[in-house]
């Protein structure tokens, strides 16, 4: 047992009372400006929805599904199924109709809490989901349709819970006391590069231990006026992770999305931004944009991010070098790690102290860490998860005799302990020669090359590799067709120059468009769907063997 375990709700309980009238989060007013609300209101609010949850029938060890864009009340919905020791099941807002029916289904999810813009796509396979008892909505009103659900929006819901906190003020403090510390917090359904998404399985116990050794390797960073900008999905355990985090640290939480986030910089002036790497990747092209004078150049990232950062972490993919070094001139330390949804789900991170720019940094305290014969890593530790939902023979194929949980990434550790990520094991393309090639190993040698956006190695069976190439569109709208292709050409006579022959790229194909979440072909964490992509443009590389 973890001495001082307390959960998110647990924490909310205890700093509410103490700090009712502190501001936890600001939310828009749909005017241009922000709305706070105190930890007082957010623990009533949370209480309400508990209340109500918890009349409908006993919810622990019951699953409920979000599906929602990020907004205050994830938070509200999330801890009140945590407080009543029911399981919340996260649903990417831009999921298919087919993708949130068979999740929905998997899970055995008897409630849906979704907004009222997404109520259509629910309507859709409503027939299809027949646990389904109750559709709450976040909003104030619903869609004026007739469904075979019953609908309840976000006032119902208080006007109720307020009725059950006076008939027993006890009962919320009284279900707070029954969580148990291997209770199953929550079910993140893996995205994955392919097949069916596997349900990740994590207790209050493995999110727990993550966040301790979060908060011991990191904490010592988070500055003492702690305000974030939070836009990263909250459906994807990176944008829950954040939220947790304000929760247990004390932020101001300003509630935005991807599309305002980088505007409201300069306006909100954050002293904290997590983010994937993307968008630091955009601040620093608008930097350097901006001047040929790097002293210059660094004035501007620093007027575009508010002049208040001092916690910067990237994470979700791997970030530029030149990026990273960039920053760092300017006084920001952009801190990276490495994990998995199985993982609650960070194993690796560097420090403020001790960081190494071209590696993933060093094992968290809690989490051991090793390579097998073939360089996979595997890992262990309280943070790990014991399985899959309903996947017996996927739980037993993610560990090894041992019980260590098989990541599927390659890597290496260097000389001073750091972790350095070479390829994934999964990945590998075979060519008509018998080589065995990680193409995740020479894209990543791409980062460095601000003009490229995404590169896509090809070439299973096939004599030689080819790529699929997409571009950074600020950097390429400032050249021609012929500049363009002499840049890539180059860069990849650069990276070729350093490969063995049977590994070099022969020929590339220029796509006009981005490989973006909403086409399908990156996941909600932004990693690469590779045989969605091989699918879809498979004539165009094709071809390139003509």
């Amino acid at each position: 047992m973890i001495i001082d375990f307390q959960t998110n709700a647990q924490n909310l309980y205890k700093v509410a009372y103490k700090t009712p009238e502190k501001v936890r989060f600001m939310v828009s007013d749909n005017k241009g400006g922000f709305s706070k609300i105190t930890w007082g209101e957010f623990l009533e609010n949370t209480i309400k929805i508990t209340l109500y949850l918890d009349s409908i029938k006993p919810m622990a060890g019951r699953k409920a599904v979000i599906f929602a864009k990020t907004r205050v009340e994830w938070a509200y919905f999330g801890l009140a199924i945590e407080a009543c020791r029911g399981v919340f099941v996260p649903i990417f807002h831009t999921s298919p109709p087919s993708l949130l029916s068979y999740i929905t289904n998997h899970c055995d999810a008897e409630i849906i809490i979704t907004e009222k813009p997404l109520l259509p796509e629910i309507f859709k396979v409503i027939k299809d989901l027949p646990n389904v008892k109750k559709i709450l909505v976040m909003d104030n009103d619903t869609l004026n349709v007739e469904t075979i659900k019953p609908i309840v929006n976000i006032n119902e819901i208080y006007e109720i819970g307020s009725g059950l906190m006076k008939k027993n003020p006890d009962r919320f403090a009284q279900l707070l006391r029954d969580i148990s510390i291997d209770d199953v917090s929550t079910i993140l359904y893996t995205s994955g590069t392919t097949g069916t998404p596997k349900g990740v399985i994590l207790t209050h116990k493995n999110l727990y231990v993550n966040s301790s050794d979060w908060i011991d390797v990191l904490g010592p960073l988070i500055p003492q006026e702690k305000i974030d900008l939070l836009w990263l999905p909250t459906s994807h355990i990176f944008g829950w992770g954040e939220l947790g985090l304000g929760h247990a640290l004390g932020f101001k939480t300003y509630f935005t999305n991807p599309i305002e986030a980088l505007s409201l910089m300069p306006i909100i002036k954050p002293t904290i931004f997590i983010s994937v790497p993307v968008y630091w990747e955009k601040l620093y092209l608008q930097a350097i944009a901006s001047s040929e004078i790097e002293a210059e150049q660094i004035d501007k990232l620093l007027e575009i991010t508010g002049g208040r950062l001092k916690f910067c972490l990237s994470g979700g993919a791997g970030l530029k070098l030149e990026v990273k070094e960039f920053y760092y001139k300017a006084g920001l330390l952009i801190i990276e790690g490495y994990g998995l949804t199985e993982c609650s789900p960070t194993l690796t991170m560097n420090r403020g102290d001790d960081f190494d720019f071209d590696t993933v940094g060093k094992a968290f305290p809690s989490v051991q860490l090793k390579l097998a014969v073939d360089n996979e890593i595997l890992a262990k530790g309280d943070n790990i998860f014991s399985g899959y939902y309903k996947d017996k023979e996927s739980s037993s194929q993610a560990f090894d005799s041992e019980g260590w949980f098989k990541t599927g990434d390659l890597g290496i550790f260097t000389y001073r302990g750091f972790l350095k990520i070479t390829g994934r094991k999964k990945e590998i393309i075979v060519t008509l020669g018998g080589k065995n090639i990680s193409p995740v190993l020479i894209e990543s040698r791409f980062k460095d090359t601000p003009l490229i956006e995404h590169i896509v190695v090809y070439g299973n069976e096939r004599k030689y590799l080819v790529a699929l190439i997409t571009l950074n569109k600020i950097i390429a709208q400032r050249l021609s067709d012929i500049e363009i292709n002499i840049i890539i050409q180059d860069s990849i006579d650069r990276v070729n120059r350093d490969l063995q022959s049977f590994e070099t790229i022969k020929k590339f194909y220029i796509h006009d468009k981005s490989l973006t979440v909403e086409n399908e072909f990156l996941t909600p964490a932004l990693k690469l769907r590779r045989n969605q992509v091989y699918e879809a443009f498979r004539d165009m590389l094709d071809g390139l063997y003509g």
